[in-house]
């Protein structure tokens, strides 16, 4: 099977969690297929395509064909953000590269991602190249131009009107998780595409921390971008409000326009630490050393990438329920708390508190078995009995078709 995987960035431009969960799908797959992906990179139409092989993946870079390329890390004025947004909408450059890499490829099956720095228009040269779509949904850029759909309702149903439009030509649509699915679908996108929830594999060795199951106080942990929408204010009030023999430490990790504000906060509690950005496997470690990560999002977050790398860990989490947070929590009526509460975080922390060592130690059991299906080979196997459903049925219509049974 040859393949083709649409994604905005592809390693090593990375501004997220997509740009990951795109690089491992497309490298899971290689053992069974001929993978390639087409994305966006930073030289101008002039240039042309730029295509080189990354860990057995033919990795095609169109030029950006818009104002700039969303790769790079300049600050934009909103102004400049929304028309190069607006471009997106429908970009005919994009539409006709794709169609000739299409064209020269000749894929059985194509498999888009994010679309930002393409534009949904591209489905309308998958359509004329006859090939099935299957689309992952790992962000709202379908539904509106800002980061949550909820924020500007009226702006996102303007926006999502084409978006509707194009998907009509998408063969199956596949949810990281149960919410994101369901915020698509309840807008009137994909109204013709076979429906799916397939959760993100998260790479990444599952490793027993070895902990003190009996030991307080305790020392929790953040891992995450440190911005409002992130619910990481409510977080530090609710460990501020507690004393030192509930909570000895807690580990900020990560950046964003909120940490000075939040140092600032803290600064005469010295039992915050503020690490800024960290790599991977530092990361990691930090969230070994904890008894217990929290995950406090207030925004609809697609999925919870972070939780599943501390159940990794051996650290159980606590998240707020919004967006796909449940989804990827084990035990949502006990792990799950009221997002942008901090009285609901302070009543977690001191559940946890309270919990006896061997109850603690059976939880993290509980984690680990939990994250075992969030691996590459379920990633895998799932994606490929979707891929065969998805051309069985584009053949049955086939079929169907020559001999007149189709209206």
């Amino acid at each position: 099977m040859k393949i083709v995987i649409v994604n905005s960035l592809y390693t090593p431009h990375i501004i997220g969690g997509a740009e990951i969960s795109t690089q491992i799908l497309a490298e899971t797959l290689v053992p069974a297929a001929e993978v390639h992906v087409l994305t966006v990179g930073g030289q101008k139409r002039t240039a042309g395509v730029f295509a080189e092989t990354v860990n057995g993946v033919t990795v095609h870079r169109l030029p950006f064909n818009n104002l700039y390329w969303i790769g790079d890390g300049k600050k934009r004025g909103l102004l400049m953000k929304t028309v190069r947004r607006m471009i997106d909408l429908y970009n005919p450059m994009q539409i006709r590269a794709v169609r000739d890499l299409l064209a020269e490829i000749k894929p059985d099956l194509i498999h888009t991602q994010n679309l930002t720095g393409f534009g949904a228009g591209i489905w309308t040269a998958c359509a004329e190249a006859g090939v099935p779509v299957v689309h992952t949904l790992r962000d709202y850029s379908l539904l509106s131009p800002v980061s949550s759909p909820i924020s500007n309702p009226l702006l996102a149903r303007i926006y999502s009107l084409t978006s509707i439009g194009f998907s009509k030509r998408v063969s199956a649509v596949v949810g990281i998780s149960s919410h994101i699915l369901k915020r698509h679908t309840d807008a009137g996108l994909f109204p013709n595409a076979f429906r799916q929830v397939i959760p993100n594999a998260v790479d990444g060795d599952i490793v027993r921390a070895e902990k003190d199951f009996f030991r307080k106080p305790l020392r929790l942990g953040y891992f995450g971008r440190v911005e409002p929408e992130k619910g990481v204010r409510e977080l530090v009030d609710a460990i501020r409000s507690v004393p030192r023999d509930v909570v000895e430490q807690a580990v900020i990790c990560g950046d964003g326009g909120l940490r000075q504000n939040i140092m600032e906060l803290c600064g005469n509690d010295d039992r915050f630490v503020f690490t800024g950005k960290v790599t991977p496997k530092e990361a990691r470690k930090l969230m070994a050393s904890v008894d217990v990560t929290f995950v406090p999002s207030i925004w609809e977050e697609p999925f919870g990438r972070v939780i599943i790398e501390s159940y990794q860990t051996g650290t159980p989490v606590f998240a707020s329920a919004v967006g796909g947070i449940p989804d990827a929590v084990w035990n949502p009526d006990e792990f799950l708390f009221k997002p942008g509460s901090a009285d609901a975080i302070k009543a977690k922390i001191m559940a946890y508190y309270s919990l006896p060592g061997d109850e603690k130690k059976r939880i993290q059991e509980q984690c680990l078995e939990h994250c075992l299906e969030f691996t590459t080979t379920s990633l895998l196997n799932k994606h490929l009995e979707l891929y065969e459903q998805t051309q069985s049925a584009k053949n049955r219509y086939s079929l169907a078709a020559a001999y007149g049974q189709v209206n």
